[in-house]
């Protein structure tokens, strides 16, 4: 079976991208982004086979690289995220995300449609339906309640993921979701815009299904507080369901603070 794995942010993408490499399987990200980048690995020996394509600013012909490394060590260092990339950038950061290179959302990059869908897990899928911005974003969320995608999506690829087995992940417990946008990556550089940022996390993830409902596309909800991922994902190992969160900023008592403050405006 394989799979194509849909959340928000702070959804476990790269947790579940962690427990495909644990289980020595394939798999491929879509950036929650655009520009368009994809990222495939899939085992090569005690390696893993890096691969990613996009399409180029000027000429927007499809471009590739690939790159071999052992990830046995690496599965719980937020180095090695969805974004990594083995060649710095002019500022050093090992990141492919916003790539000057990288051409916006162009249909060149369906070439490579085989290898994607060939891939056990693929992740930030919608970019498959042709939905190519910030994930929770205001205009990403507009344009998939009103199904006007940025590109036409591959001809075959609708008729290809209801052949698959579709996993919409959730989270049902909100203080520890607010808790990993206080302490992780990627939170928003002002306070005063996570509790927004957080809301835009819950109304996305609770979109998701009507996504897929409108383009009559099988799924099945997992919570990525209680799922059980071997059950689900017909893995042979798994990983402790916490060991891939990448907080850079302690608990402290001021964040915890803050996650009661959101709490109670929220919830009472």
């Amino acid at each position: 079976m394989k799979y194509t794995y849909f959340s928000s942010k702070k959804g476990g993408k790269f947790h579940i991208r962690n427990e495909f490499w644990y289980n020595r399987r394939s798999t491929c990200t879509f950036s929650s982004s655009n520009p368009v980048w994809i990222a495939l690995t899939s085992p090569h020996g005690i390696q893993e086979n890096m691969e990613w394509y996009w399409c180029d600013k000027k000429t927007k012909e499809l471009v590739y690289h690939q790159h071999f490394l052992d990830v046995s060590d690496k599965m719980t260092n937020c180095h090695y995220d969805e974004l990594w990339f083995y060649k710095p950038d002019s500022e050093g950061r090992y990141t492919i995300g916003f790539n000057t290179e990288m051409s916006k959302a162009h249909p060149n990059i369906w070439q490579c449609i085989d290898v994607v869908m060939n891939s056990d897990l693929i992740t930030s899928p919608l970019n498959l339906l042709g939905y190519c911005r910030n994930m929770v974003g205001k205009q990403m969320i507009r344009n998939i309640e009103n199904m006007t995608p940025d590109i036409e999506p591959h001809a075959d690829v609708i008729q290809q993921l209801r052949k698959r087995k579709n996993i919409v992940a959730y989270k049902e417990d909100i203080e520890h979701l607010a808790y990993n946008v206080y302490c992780e990556l990627g939170r928003p550089s002002s306070d005063n815009k996570i509790p927004d940022h957080i809301d835009s996390i819950i109304k996305f993830q609770n979109i998701l299904p009507k996504v897929l409902e409108k383009y009559n596309i099988p799924y099945e909800m997992f919570s990525l507080d209680s799922g059980d991922y071997k059950k689900t994902f017909d893995l042979d190992k798994t990983l402790p369901r916490h060991m891939s969160e990448n907080h850079i900023y302690p608990k402290t008592k001021e964040i915890k603070i803050q996650v009661d403050k959101y709490m109670h405006s929220r919830y009472g």
